[in-house]
Protein backbone atom coordinates (compact mmCIF):
# COMPACT_ATOMS: atom_id res chain seq x y z
CA UNK A 1 0.00 0.00 0.00
CA UNK A 2 1.17 3.54 -0.68
CA UNK A 3 0.43 5.99 2.14
CA UNK A 4 0.65 9.78 1.93
CA UNK A 5 1.61 11.16 5.35
CA UNK A 6 0.87 14.83 5.98
CA UNK A 7 3.00 16.31 8.75
CA UNK A 8 5.84 13.91 8.01
CA UNK A 9 8.54 15.98 9.72
CA UNK A 10 6.67 16.15 13.03
CA UNK A 11 7.46 14.12 16.13
CA UNK A 12 4.83 11.51 15.22
CA UNK A 13 5.18 11.82 11.45
CA UNK A 14 8.78 10.62 11.43
CA UNK A 15 7.80 7.50 13.36
CA UNK A 16 4.81 6.89 11.10
CA UNK A 17 7.17 6.83 8.13
CA UNK A 18 9.49 4.33 9.83
CA UNK A 19 6.60 2.10 10.89
CA UNK A 20 4.95 2.17 7.44
CA UNK A 21 8.20 1.11 5.76
CA UNK A 22 8.76 -1.55 8.44
CA UNK A 23 5.34 -2.99 7.63
CA UNK A 24 6.15 -3.13 3.92
CA UNK A 25 4.42 0.00 2.61
CA UNK A 26 5.70 2.82 0.47
CA UNK A 27 5.33 6.40 1.71
CA UNK A 28 4.84 9.84 0.23
CA UNK A 29 6.15 12.02 3.04
CA UNK A 30 4.65 15.52 2.94
CA UNK A 31 5.93 18.69 4.58
CA UNK A 32 5.34 22.41 4.15
CA UNK A 33 8.94 23.03 3.14
CA UNK A 34 11.45 21.24 0.94
CA UNK A 35 13.05 18.34 2.78
CA UNK A 36 16.16 16.38 1.93
CA UNK A 37 15.05 12.76 2.01
CA UNK A 38 17.04 9.68 2.83
CA UNK A 39 18.30 7.12 0.36
CA UNK A 40 15.37 4.85 1.24
CA UNK A 41 13.57 4.20 -2.05
CA UNK A 42 10.35 3.36 -0.17
CA UNK A 43 9.98 7.02 0.87
CA UNK A 44 9.35 9.91 -1.49
CA UNK A 45 9.54 13.41 0.03
CA UNK A 46 7.36 16.18 -1.37
CA UNK A 47 6.50 19.70 -0.21
CA UNK A 48 3.01 21.14 -0.53
CA UNK A 49 1.27 24.47 -0.18
CA UNK A 50 -1.66 23.72 2.10
CA UNK A 51 -3.48 26.73 0.65
CA UNK A 52 -3.35 25.10 -2.80
CA UNK A 53 -5.60 22.06 -3.26
CA UNK A 54 -3.93 21.09 -6.54
CA UNK A 55 -0.59 20.89 -4.73
CA UNK A 56 -2.10 18.46 -2.25
CA UNK A 57 -3.73 16.39 -5.00
CA UNK A 58 -0.31 15.88 -6.56
CA UNK A 59 1.01 14.52 -3.27
CA UNK A 60 -1.91 12.06 -3.11
CA UNK A 61 -1.68 10.77 -6.67
CA UNK A 62 -1.12 7.01 -6.68
CA UNK A 63 -1.68 6.56 -2.95
CA UNK A 64 -4.19 4.20 -1.37
CA UNK A 65 -4.61 6.05 1.91
CA UNK A 66 -3.55 9.17 3.81
CA UNK A 67 -2.63 10.07 7.37
CA UNK A 68 -2.98 13.60 8.73
CA UNK A 69 -0.64 14.38 11.64
CA UNK A 70 -0.39 18.17 11.62
CA UNK A 71 0.11 19.05 15.25
CA UNK A 72 -1.98 21.40 17.38
CA UNK A 73 -2.01 24.72 15.54
CA UNK A 74 -2.90 25.97 12.07
CA UNK A 75 -4.74 22.77 11.20
CA UNK A 76 -8.22 23.85 10.09
CA UNK A 77 -7.56 25.21 6.58
CA UNK A 78 -4.97 22.52 5.76
CA UNK A 79 -7.43 19.82 6.84
CA UNK A 80 -10.24 21.35 4.78
CA UNK A 81 -8.01 21.39 1.72
CA UNK A 82 -6.69 17.88 2.32
CA UNK A 83 -10.30 16.63 2.47
CA UNK A 84 -11.06 18.33 -0.87
CA UNK A 85 -7.87 16.94 -2.39
CA UNK A 86 -8.64 13.42 -1.22
CA UNK A 87 -11.92 13.50 -3.12
CA UNK A 88 -10.29 14.88 -6.25
CA UNK A 89 -7.57 12.26 -6.10
CA UNK A 90 -10.13 9.48 -5.41
CA UNK A 91 -8.31 8.48 -2.21
CA UNK A 92 -11.02 7.52 0.26
CA UNK A 93 -9.21 6.10 3.30
CA UNK A 94 -7.83 8.55 5.88
CA UNK A 95 -6.59 8.50 9.45
CA UNK A 96 -6.62 11.73 11.41
CA UNK A 97 -4.45 12.11 14.49
CA UNK A 98 -6.14 14.56 16.80
CA UNK A 99 -6.40 14.72 20.60
CA UNK A 100 -8.22 13.19 23.53
CA UNK A 101 -11.96 13.92 23.53
CA UNK A 102 -11.98 16.26 20.55
CA UNK A 103 -15.56 15.73 19.44
CA UNK A 104 -19.01 15.36 21.03
CA UNK A 105 -19.27 11.93 19.41
CA UNK A 106 -16.05 10.68 20.95
CA UNK A 107 -16.77 12.20 24.37
CA UNK A 108 -19.83 9.94 24.60
CA UNK A 109 -17.39 7.01 24.84
CA UNK A 110 -16.05 8.39 28.14
CA UNK A 111 -17.25 7.78 31.65
CA UNK A 112 -19.32 10.43 33.40
CA UNK A 113 -16.41 11.85 35.39
CA UNK A 114 -14.10 12.15 32.40
CA UNK A 115 -16.90 13.70 30.29
CA UNK A 116 -17.23 16.39 32.96
CA UNK A 117 -13.47 17.04 32.85
CA UNK A 118 -13.51 17.33 29.06
CA UNK A 119 -16.53 19.63 29.09
CA UNK A 120 -14.59 21.98 31.34
CA UNK A 121 -11.69 21.94 28.88
CA UNK A 122 -13.87 22.49 25.80
CA UNK A 123 -12.57 25.98 24.86
CA UNK A 124 -9.07 24.50 24.56
CA UNK A 125 -10.35 21.86 22.15
CA UNK A 126 -12.15 24.07 19.64
CA UNK A 127 -9.53 23.96 16.87
CA UNK A 128 -9.18 20.19 17.12
CA UNK A 129 -12.95 19.79 17.29
CA UNK A 130 -13.28 21.74 14.03
CA UNK A 131 -10.64 19.53 12.43
CA UNK A 132 -12.46 16.42 13.64
CA UNK A 133 -15.77 17.68 12.22
CA UNK A 134 -14.22 18.42 8.80
CA UNK A 135 -13.10 14.82 8.41
CA UNK A 136 -16.33 13.33 9.79
CA UNK A 137 -18.40 15.32 7.30
CA UNK A 138 -16.15 14.92 4.24
CA UNK A 139 -17.70 11.70 2.94
CA UNK A 140 -14.43 9.80 3.44
CA UNK A 141 -13.61 6.45 5.00
CA UNK A 142 -12.05 7.80 8.19
CA UNK A 143 -10.56 6.78 11.50
CA UNK A 144 -9.91 9.52 14.06
CA UNK A 145 -7.21 8.53 16.55
CA UNK A 146 -7.33 10.20 19.97
CA UNK A 147 -4.39 9.73 22.32
CA UNK A 148 -3.77 11.55 25.60
CA UNK A 149 -0.24 12.79 26.45
CA UNK A 150 2.47 11.55 24.07
CA UNK A 151 5.89 10.48 25.32
CA UNK A 152 9.23 9.77 23.67
CA UNK A 153 9.64 6.36 25.20
CA UNK A 154 10.33 3.23 23.16
CA UNK A 155 7.63 1.05 21.66
CA UNK A 156 6.21 -1.32 24.26
CA UNK A 157 3.69 -3.05 21.96
CA UNK A 158 1.44 -3.11 25.05
CA UNK A 159 -1.29 -0.52 24.92
CA UNK A 160 -5.05 -0.28 25.11
CA UNK A 161 -7.33 1.01 22.38
CA UNK A 162 -10.96 1.00 21.40
CA UNK A 163 -13.47 -0.22 23.97
CA UNK A 164 -11.37 -0.26 27.14
CA UNK A 165 -12.31 0.98 30.61
CA UNK A 166 -11.07 4.07 32.45
CA UNK A 167 -10.19 6.16 29.43
CA UNK A 168 -8.42 9.22 30.80
CA UNK A 169 -6.77 12.37 29.51
CA UNK A 170 -4.23 11.76 32.28
CA UNK A 171 -2.95 8.67 30.47
CA UNK A 172 0.11 8.41 28.25
CA UNK A 173 1.32 6.57 25.18
CA UNK A 174 4.67 6.62 23.44
CA UNK A 175 4.80 8.08 19.95
CA UNK A 176 6.35 4.81 18.80
CA UNK A 177 3.39 2.77 20.05
CA UNK A 178 0.99 5.29 18.56
CA UNK A 179 2.68 4.99 15.15
CA UNK A 180 2.55 1.19 15.34
CA UNK A 181 -1.17 1.28 16.09
CA UNK A 182 -1.98 3.79 13.34
CA UNK A 183 -0.18 1.94 10.55
CA UNK A 184 -1.58 -1.42 11.67
CA UNK A 185 -5.08 0.02 11.94
CA UNK A 186 -4.83 1.51 8.46
CA UNK A 187 -3.53 -1.73 7.00
CA UNK A 188 -6.22 -3.87 8.62
CA UNK A 189 -9.09 -1.45 7.91
CA UNK A 190 -10.19 -1.34 11.53
CA UNK A 191 -12.26 1.37 13.20
CA UNK A 192 -13.69 2.71 9.96
CA UNK A 193 -16.10 5.64 10.41
CA UNK A 194 -15.11 5.79 14.08
CA UNK A 195 -12.99 7.66 16.54
CA UNK A 196 -10.75 5.48 18.68
CA UNK A 197 -9.00 6.18 21.97
CA UNK A 198 -5.58 4.73 22.71
CA UNK A 199 -3.30 4.83 25.76
CA UNK A 200 -0.88 2.72 27.77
Amino acid sequence: MQITIFGATGSVGRLLIDEAVKQGHTVVAVSRHAHVGSANTAVQWVSVDYENVSSIVTALTGSDAAIVSLGDYDVVTPTENIALALKRAAVHRIELLTGFGTSPESRRQLGIGMRAVMTGMHPMLRTKERQDKIIRNAGLDFTIVQPPTLTDGPATHAYRYGDYSNKSINGHISRADLAEFMITNLTNHRYEQESVYIQD
